[in-house]
């Protein structure tokens, strides 16, 4: 008898790897309810009448973290599983894999794809780019910051490493196999 798909599936990988289309693809395709961390941090930037921009959420974050824990998202998300199967869009500590990990039906899929791939996404695609001209040595600083720090180890960590490089079927096609290798 095949076993179901996982309960939680979180993606890790770096800015403009493909993540939230993965996130987003889940979602149509599988039935997953979407668990973005930035989206809450972007709701918290809302309700305090604060620009939801890279800089804010980045600072937000780094002070929840800071304050409350790398997990403290998580803890929240663990609380409220019976709600159905999440994708957690963007794991970014590993004190996150290590609560979501508690959960036998977790599993970590890394989107990986080219830097020269995700600058180009950045500058064409990205609402969150939009407002800034980003330069390439501006978007390849952005593995400094606090949250992009683990983010190498944490790939290394994967469940499944799918590279994003190609179009929107050929990833479509990966993610249908990974899941269908994950339910058997």
């Amino acid at each position: 008898m095949a076993s179901k798909f996982p309960e939680i599936i979180g993606l890790v990988g770096p800015i403009r790897a493909g993540k939230t289309t993965v996130n987003k693809y889940l979602v149509e395709t599988y039935g997953y309810t979407s668990a973005s961390n930035s989206d809450v941090l972007r709701r918290i930037l809302a309700g305090i009448g604060v620009a939801q921009n890279r800089a804010n959420l980045g600072a937000l974050g780094d002070s929840i973290f800071k304050v409350l824990g790398n997990d403290i998202i998580a803890k929240y998300r663990m609380d409220n599983l019976h709600l159905g199967r999440i994708v957690v869009d963007g794991i970014r500590y590993p004190e996150e894999i290590s609560r979501y990990s508690e959960v036998e039906g977790f599993k970590l899929l890394a989107i990986t794809a080219d830097p020269d791939v995700r600058y180009d996404r950045a500058v064409r695609e990205s609402e969150e780019f939009k407002d800034i001209d980003i330069s390439r040595d501006v978007f390849d600083g952005l593995v400094r910051s606090r949250s992009e720090l683990a983010v190498p180890d944490l790939i290394l960590r994967a469940d499944k490493i799918i590279s994003n490089d190609g179009d929107f079927e050929s990833l479509k096609k990966k993610i249908d196999q990974t899941l269908k290798d994950w339910a058997s």
